[in-house]
This record gives C-alpha cells, structure tokens and sequence, in this order.
C-alpha cells in the first residue's frame, strides 16, 4: 500500500487528476448505479399502485353519481301535485290502498327513477301498504310497517339514510341463505318524503294528520360489481365495499377471509383516500382505498404485491448497461479535463511568482467561467484592488475631514433656527399675538424633534409632534377640519418608526379635505390587537377611485418615484418593513366621495 501511495504522488498533476476522477466515477456511477435501480423500481411500484387508486377513485365517482340522483329526486318527489293528492288524507286506507292507486303511483315513480339495471325496485311504504313495482314480489306489498327497513325510513327526515346489502329472502321471509340467489342481495336508500304543493305561490304542506309516505330506492348489489370491474386487472386481485362500521357492502372475494376484523383496518377509517401496503394471511397485498361522498362507504380494491411488481418493466438491465456506457464517457472526459484544467493552473503559478516579485502590474489572460479561471478573474482583480487602495487611502482621509464639517454645520444649523424662532415668538408676545406666538413655539418643538436622531422613538414623542403639526396647519386652513385622537393608552411606552403618522395625516389635509371648506374630520387610531400594533388614519374626504388607488399603490411599490402624493407611502412602508419585516407595512382603503383609510401593522416589541 506504501508503495503505491508513493508512486501515486510521484505522477504528474494531469495524470493524478485523471486517476482520482476514474476512481471516483467508477464509485459513484456503481453506487448511482444501484441507488437508481431501486428508487425507479419503487418509484414505478408507486405510480402503478397511484393508478389503480385512480381507477377506484373513478368506480367511486360513478356510483356516486347515481347515488346522488336518489337526494334529488326525492327533493323534487317533495313537490309532486300528483302524490301530494293521493297522500293527503287522513283516511289513506280506504281511499287508496287498490290496484289502480298502486299503478299510478308506480308511473309517478318512473318519472323520477327510470328503469335500470342498477334498481331492483323503486317503492313508496305506508306503515299499511307498499306502493310501487315489486319484481318476483319478494318484498310484501302489506304489513311492512313492522321491518326495520321501514323504521330506518321514519328517520331519514333531513337526508337520505344508506342501509347495507342484505337478501331479500332472508329479510323478509326468513328462507335459508344457501338457497338465495345473487341478484336478491339489495342494499337500499331509504327517505321520509313530506309532501308539499304550490297554491298561488305559497307552499301548503300535507295535513297534519295524513301520513307521510317513505321512500325506498333497492339497488341490485351487482352494480358495485360492474362498476369495479375494471379496478380488477392484476390477477387474484379482488375489491371490497363496506361502511365506517365494517359492514360489507358488497366484494369479489371468494376466499370468506374475513379481512375488515383485522387491525390495519382501522387506518382506512382515518383517511378518505389512499393506498396501503399491508399483510394478510403472511401475503404482502397493495390496499387502494377511496371514500364514497354520497353514503360515507369506503371502496378497497386489494392487489398482491406480487402480481403487481410484474406489471413493472424490467430496470435491471437498462441500469446495467446505462451505467458501462457512462462509465466510459465519463473516463474520455475525465482526462480531457484535467488537461484543461492543468493548464490555468500553470499560468496562475506563473502569476503569484510576479507577486512576490513586487510586480502588481502582472496580468494572466482567462477566458470561460469555470472555477480555475474565475480564481484568475479574481487574482486580475486583487491586483487592481491593490493599486486601488494605494489610491483611496490618501482620499478617504479628506471625505473623513468633510465629513466632520458637514456634522458641525448640522448642528449648527437648528440651534440658528431655534435662537431665531425664539426672537420671533418674543415679538409676537410683545405685540399680544397669541396665535403667532403659539404656531411659533409649536414649530420649534416640531424643528427640535426633528433633529434628533433618526430611527425608532416613542409613540408619546411621535403623537407630541404630530399635534404640534396639527395645530399649525389648523391656523393655516382656518379650522375647516378637526383631528380626534383615539389610541390605546397603553401603546404611548412602545417605540415606533419616526414620523410614521405624520405623511399620512399631511396627504389627508392637502389632497383628501382640499375641497372641503368646514366639516373635515381625520381620526387617528391605535389598538393592540393580539401580537400586533394596529394603527389607523381616516378622514371623510373626497377619496379615491380604485384605478388612482391602485396606480398610487404600484408606484409606492417601486424603488424610485417622483409622486409626492406616494412619496410618504412609499418612505414609511419601506421603512416599517425594514425595520420589522415584510408582513408588516401599510395598507390603503379608498373609495371615491367615501373617504380614505390607511391602516399601519407593526408587531408587538
């Protein structure tokens, strides 16, 4: 091994390169290689099993297409002069309960259930007679009031109950199961239907006293079988209908396992839809589930896992013999490379040499973007970098000296204001101008808050300007607005953007009241309202349009903007989310001759 090892670093630059990347190619091609062949084999198994999922989803739409048709036709039954004729009275037995009733309430019934393959019979009960169709007469057309069928019915007053496939013999005559036929399975939806008719535009409901019929739709079982049929493509794969109490709908399995008295059923229950990889009797099975939305049934088609990975297309050699081909490609290009690469290392050598010589004016000619070249891009750049800041360090003194002096006249300046002002406001008290004198020490307190520094101050500070500011611009428009305050007391300790109020209350006094001469109101807001400071800016002026709205709103977007009516926006939205973030800034609600409101978010310190 040391041997190697020591011929290894013996070899050229390139020939090492090349080694290294067929070494590492071989490896992670084989892993590669390997890993692929696995996850495609899965990834394959899963899109299979997503489209038997589909074509379950596809059974269930189609059944409950037809079961929602039961719902609607009942609602629409509810409003039928015909029935509501034959079953309103009080004495139903002796008027209807004969042949000739019995055939017209069947051609009603036609009406709103056709002849299907898929109906066994279409009926409606009275506690005393079973109007309706009865093929092979296997239900009682008497004494029905006394089968559970008929009590389920009473209670499907707000919506059709779904009672589980059971045979018609047994249910009703007691005959021996062994004896039974397929087609005499039914499962059945059953509907109270209270009887109503339209006189001169009012709904007058049956009397009290009549009797209201149920409604019994029997479904032949076979149509489940129909509609899974094509569910059923894998061999020995079979399905199963069965309601959230594990009751059988209906299933193609032969075997009489009894699968819903398993435990990973209980699963299904939790989720409308999916798939599930499952064990039953020591066989792995693929369990692709899906729930009715009309009767809450759940449909499960089971497919062996075996038969399915069968279906899926063989991956081992398209793996193998794509990989060989890589691999190949891979060692061709490996050595082209590192011959590429060698060579702008060989001129970045050369390069660092004149460095060290004191030679900062050496340059390497590159061309491309790879990382060797971009380290020479760099290399150039670190050169002028240098020359560079020879250069700036002598200016950097003079913009600090500049800098200095600007901070002196800063601070100049306000204090020349404020001894002004002061001369000004002395004035006016000797000449008993009040107004004048108050405007002016108003207007100092305003110059001297904004001079202190920028950045966060407290709200009391903000709202001690801003009324500052209202005062004056009251004198100046002579009274025709009022500004009510209404915050939260407890928000006056916390700390907010510097004048974050104030553009808003300047926008709603120049463009909003412009054309207002008295009446102007502007009410300012703030409350907490959970993890958030909410504060607002209303007034009852001239509003907005929502196209000038949404042109201010796009403008207060942009980085740049020469609007003065969205300047303010844009300033203290940029500033808000800066300081706090992006789920924080200002919102604008406006509607033309409605006013304007502007709403702040800011979060709780």
């Amino acid at each position: 091994m040391y041997g190697l090892i020591e011929i290894y670093n013996k070899l050229s630059l390139r020939v090492r390169l090349t080694l290294s990347y067929i070494v590492l190619i071989v490896v992670s091609m084989t892993v590669l290689g390997i890993g692929y062949y696995i996850k495609s084999s899965q990834v394959i198994l899963q899109n299979a099993s997503g489209t038997y999922l589909g074509l379950v989803k596809t059974s269930n739409k189609s059944l409950d297409a037809k079961f929602a048709t039961v719902e609607q036709s009942a609602i629409n039954m509810h409003l039928d002069e015909e029935l509501f004729e034959l079953f309103n009275t009080t004495d139903l037995q002796v008027r209807q309960l004969d042949y000739e009733t019995d055939r017209k309430i069947t051609r009603i019934l036609q009406k709103y259930f056709p002849s299907s393959e898929d109906f066994f019979s279409v009926n409606l009960a009275t506690k005393d007679y079973m109007f309706g169709g009865n093929p092979n007469f296997w239900i009682p057309k008497k004494d029905f009031s006394s089968s559970d069928i008929y009590q389920t019915g009473l209670k499907a007053i707000d919506k059709t109950i779904w009672i589980p496939t059971y045979n018609l013999l047994e249910k009703y005559f007691a005959s021996s199961a062994a004896a039974s036929r397929k087609d005499q399975n039914v499962f059945t939806a059953a509907r109270f239907i209270n009887l109503s008719r339209v006189t001169n535009n009012l709904l007058k409901g049956m009397d009290k006293d009549a009797e209201r019929p149920i409604l019994l739709v029997n479904f032949q079982e076979s149509m489940i079988s129909r509609a899974f049929k094509e569910s059923l493509v894998i061999k020995d794969s079979y399905y199963y209908v069965f309601t959230k109490d594990m009751e059988v709908i209906s299933t193609s399995d032969q075997s009489g396992d009894k699968l819903l008295d398993q435990e990973w059923t209980s699963s299904l229950l939790d989720a409308e839809s999916g798939t599930r990889y499952v064990q039953i009797n020591g066989e792995k099975m693929v369990v692709c589930f899906d729930q009715m939305a009309t009767t809450g049934w759940i449909s499960a088609v089971f497919i062996p896992y075996d038969n399915l990975l069968k279906t899926v297309p063989n991956m081992f050699s398209y793996t193998l013999y794509s990989t060989v081909l890589i691999l190949i490609l891979s060692i061709f290009l490996a050595s082209l490379f590192s011959s590429r690469i060698t060579m702008p290392l060989k001129k970045l050598l050369w390069g660092i040499k004149q460095i060290g010589e004191g030679n900062f004016n050496a340059r390497i000619e590159t061309h491309g973007t790879s990382e060797v070249n971009l380290i020479i891009h760099k290399f150039n750049h670190m050169n002028d970098k240098i020359q560079t800041l020879i250069k700036e360090n002598y200016e950097t003194s003079l913009k600090e000296i500049e800098a200095e002096l600007k901070a002196l006249n800063f601070q100049f300046n306000p204090h020349f204001l404020y001894n002004t002002l002061n001369i000004i406001n002395y004035l006016a008290i000797e000449n008993k101008q009040t107004v004048i004198s108050n405007m002016l020490v108003d207007l100092s307190e305003m110059l001297e808050y904004t001079a202190k520094k920028s950045g966060e101050v407290t709200l009391g500070e903000d709202v001690s300007y801003l009324k500052s500011y209202d005062y004056i611009m009251k004198q100046r428009f002579e009274d025709k607005f009022q500004i009510q305050y209404d915050i939260d007391p407890a928000l006056y300790g916390y700390t907010v953007p510097k004048f974050f109020l104030q553009p808003f209350i300047e926008n709603a006094i120049i463009h909003g009241l412009e054309d207002c001469e008295e009446g102007g109101s502007i009410r300012v807001s703030g409350h907490i309202a959970g993890n958030l400071r909410v504060f607002t800016i209303q007034d009852n002026g001239k509003g907005m349009e929502e196209s000038v709205l949404s042109r201010i709103l796009a403008i207060s977007d942009t980085e740049t903007t020469g609007n003065s009516k969205s300047i303010g926006i844009e300033n203290v939205n940029k500033r808000v989310k800066l300081i706090y973030g992006e789920p924080y800034g200002v919102t604008i609600e406006s509607q033309l001759l409605a006013g304007t409101k502007v709403t702040i978010i800011l979060p709780m310190p």
